[in-house]
């Protein structure tokens, strides 16, 4: 009997999914300790619409 080959995902998958985490976890050290960095980023405020 041969052995099942592994369902396992390409390298590339993997990096992409560990530099997601990663620039999760740089971001919030970032807010962390540099609070007013941020402040001024537009976060695209709700406006009532218009007809």
């Amino acid at each position: 009997m041969e052995p099942s080959k592994k369902n396992t995902p390409s390298p590339l998958v993997i990096v992409a999914i560990a530099l997601i985490a990663l620039m999760i976890i740089f971001y919030f050290i970032i807010t962390a300790f540099f609070p007013d960095l941020l402040q001024s980023m537009n976060t695209g405020s709700v406006q009532p619409v218009q007809d």
